[in-house]
């Protein structure tokens, strides 16, 4: 081997990916190649260094995006007496809401006869009513719903009743019609429930 053929380990310059190492060092050349970055590393024994890692921020909601849930109503109770009952159907008919006037029905059947309208007559469970409330509140629009009488409210009777007017308009023809609603109540436990809904027209 001739002289300019020898060469020592020490001078060795060895091209690892596009990186110029110096053997037995920790000084490398800069990286000809990006994507072999982290061999000169290895090869050097240094560590590579970490990026900083960016603190996630945590939004917070804005006052007006938070959700209030509205405490559920009571039913009115025996102290109450059955007039906070009639009260309280009163504003669900006239909002057509059912299940404010269903609830309100008991263990037991309901008496429903609405002549015209809605079913002409029966007992039906508090399932059923649903439904047949659902359709006669579809099919109509109250206009008023006013309970303008009432009977038995003072004599201790475990047994009252009231009658509203009720007028509504057809959403077939869009005809109005006046009718008079009798809505008996009775006793059960500490609450007032509905006995029997009819028209008297």
């Amino acid at each position: 081997m001739t002289g300019t053929a020898r060469i020592t380990a020490a001078m060795l310059l060895v091209l690892v990916g596009g990186a110029l190492v110096y053997p037995h060092t920790a000084f490398s050349c800069p990286a000809l190649n990006p994507a072999f970055g982290s061999i000169k590393y290895q090869l050097s024994g240094q560590q590579k260094p970490q990026r900083k890692k960016q603190p996630v921020k945590s939004e917070k909601l804005d006052s007006t995006e938070v959700k209030t849930v509205e405490p559920a109503e009571k039913l009115p109770n025996e102290s109450s007496g059955p007039l906070a009952s009639f009260a309280d159907i009163e504003v669900g008919w006239k909002k057509e809401n059912v299940k404010k006037v269903l609830r309100h029905f008991g263990k037991g059947k309901v008496a429903i006869a609405i002549g015209g309208i809605g079913p002409s007559g029966g007992r039906f469970s508090k399932s059923q009513s649903y439904y047949l409330l659902t359709d006669l509140f579809k099919y109509t629009i109250t206009k008023k719903f006013e309970f303008v009488q009432y009977r038995n409210m003072d004599s201790g009777k475990r047994k009252v009743f009231a009658v509203a007017e009720w007028y509504y308009k057809r959403t077939d023809d869009g005809r109005l019609f006046k009718d008079k609603i009798y809505v008996s109540l009775h006793q059960e436990g500490n609450h007032w429930v509905i006995d029997e809904i009819k028209s008297i027209r």
